[in-house]
């Protein structure tokens, strides 16, 4: 096919300085919260069975081109400054290809003889005609096959190494699942290594799922945990106390049905897995093949009276599943906490190249290589700007307010986000603590603080009750997370 025609020549230098070196296959879901693995039956059974399930996995920014951003460089979000998913907030602009695009762990496996393939979502606003539109090929990625613009599962458009081509029918993460069996079965034991980058839609909205499996999970619905539609939530931050105070029964009715589809949608994925596994073992890849499948963030549904969305400071939104299998990798449940921002470090440490100082994440391929009992204290910032003056229905009663963003009749007129829904936080966990601290800039300077060890489900704010000299301590953290670069950003 052609997109396997035009491999480049890699020069008998370059190609015996990588063999002998490790593949690399990550898989990143959209949307997926840290429940939503049950359905991948396949992928619990081949990957997080027979390696490492990380318990402690959490994304630095709750939103999909943020987030990605992070993933590709190993940096905080102030520091790609990509503050949303609009080209307005530099996802995806000429500014991010100039300046990031070159430094991104798909460059540097590049440049290392390794051969390189993505397929599937890339940033939200790739394909744009204001950055090059499909044409365009991010550096590093020699076999592309880029999904233009955010998620969808059938009549989508990819860029094919660079050429444009519109599928009307096929299901896109059937599809990527075949572009991937097609790259391997170029692969062989003799020639160089790979990197192989996947992103499949599943289990963003709208939630549409293979036919095969439109019939699966009809009695599912979202566990009545305490933080799932409470009532009388006044010490949490705006958004959040706005009208309704609990979800009326048709939206909780709509939340399970989508919590039901979001499941359909990862048996196409989990199918995928499998094929991965199936095909490297044939080509007699698999030992010497790490496999990463993890999501770009997490998701609420009704949490917090919520209806449905991914931007808020809780577990449920930044907390994500990271299941790692490969050479040396430990059978456990690892507990060290990790971040998005530690990826890249990672997939460069595990092929044995230079991490670049740059970087803000580090590397914890020494963790899954050890059978740890005790957990390093460890503090990682979260991140979020909110936005407004988007989709609000003329319907819900705050329509005026540009301040606020996708507010419908369909979720109760509760709002997704807004303009003063930004913050920063303190995630820390370690042996005998696992809390956060976050900061709200908003008219109030509010803040939240959980006490996880004793509140899982963060339903008592006690930042009103922190000792004045343990609110400083953590109001100091946050200023230096906020404002570092590279190897300070790890020393917390």
């Amino acid at each position: 096919m052609a997109l396997l025609q035009g491999f480049p020549f890699l020069f008998i230098l370059q190609l015996c300085l990588v063999v002998g070196k490790p593949n690399i296959v990550l898989i990143v879901t959209d949307d997926q919260d840290n429940l939503s693995s049950t359905p991948m039956t396949k992928t619990m059974r081949l990957v997080a069975n027979r390696g490492a399930t990380l318990t402690n996995s959490f994304v630095n920014t709750p939103l999909c081109c943020p987030s990605r951003s992070t993933l590709m460089t190993g940096l905080y979000q102030h520091n790609t400054q990509v503050w949303n998913n609009s080209l307005e907030g530099n996802c995806n602009s000429v500014v991010w290809q100039r300046r990031h695009e070159p430094h991104t762990f798909a460059q540097i496996f590049h440049d290392a003889g390794y051969r390189t393939f993505y397929a599937g979502k890339y940033l939200n606003q790739y394909g744009s005609h204001k950055a090059g539109g499909l044409s365009h090929v991010p550096k590093g990625w020699q076999w592309w096959a880029g999904l233009k613009g955010n998620s969808r599962y059938s009549n989508y458009t990819l860029s094919v190494n660079g050429t444009a081509r519109h599928y009307h029918t096929s299901y896109l993460t059937d599809h990527i699942h075949e572009l991937a069996l097609e790259f391997l079965r170029s692969q062989s034991m003799d020639g160089p290594p790979f990197l192989m980058m996947l992103a499949p839609p599943a289990p963003h909205a709208p939630y549409t799922s293979s036919p095969k499996y439109d019939k699966y999970f009809m009695n599912e619905s979202v566990p009545r945990t305490p933080n799932f539609n409470p009532s009388k939530q006044n010490d949490k931050h705006w958004l959040v106390r706005l009208p309704p105070d609990l979800l009326p029964h048709d939206v909780l009715a709509r939340i399970d049905e989508n919590w039901r589809r979001r499941w359909r949608t990862l048996k196409s994925v989990d199918d995928m897995v499998a094929g991965i596994v199936r095909a490297l073992s044939d080509i007699g890849l698999l030992k010497e093949t790490f496999i990463l499948v993890t999501s770009d963030n997490g998701y609420h549904l009704g949490h917090y009276g919520l209806p449905w969305d991914k931007r808020q400071p809780y577990d449920t939104d930044i907390r994500v599943p990271f299941f790692i299998r490969g050479p040396g990798v430990k059978k456990q449940h690892l507990q060290q906490m990790v971040m998005t921002a530690d990826i890249a470090p990672t997939l460069l440490d595990m092929a044995g190249l230079h991490v670049p100082q740059h970087m803000d994440g580090i590397s914890f391929l020494p963790a899954l290589q050890t059978k740890r009992k005790k957990i390093t204290k460890r503090a990682i910032l979260i991140e979020y700007s909110g936005e407004g003056g988007k989709s609000v229905s003329p319907d819900c009663p705050w329509q005026e307010d540009s301040g606020l963003s996708n507010c419908s009749p369909e979720s109760a007129c509760k709002c997704q986000d807004a303009r003063n829904n930004t913050y920063v936080c303190v995630r820390t966990i370690g042996a005998n603590q696992d809390s956060v601290l976050c900061k709200f800039n908003d008219a109030q300077g509010f803040f939240e603080a959980y006490n996880l060890v004793h509140d899982p489900y963060q339903m008592k704010n006690i930042a009103f009750e922190m000792k004045e000299t343990q609110m400083k301590r953590g109001i100091k953290i946050l200023k230096k997370l906020q404002a570092c670069r590279g190897i300070a950003c790890s020393l917390y």
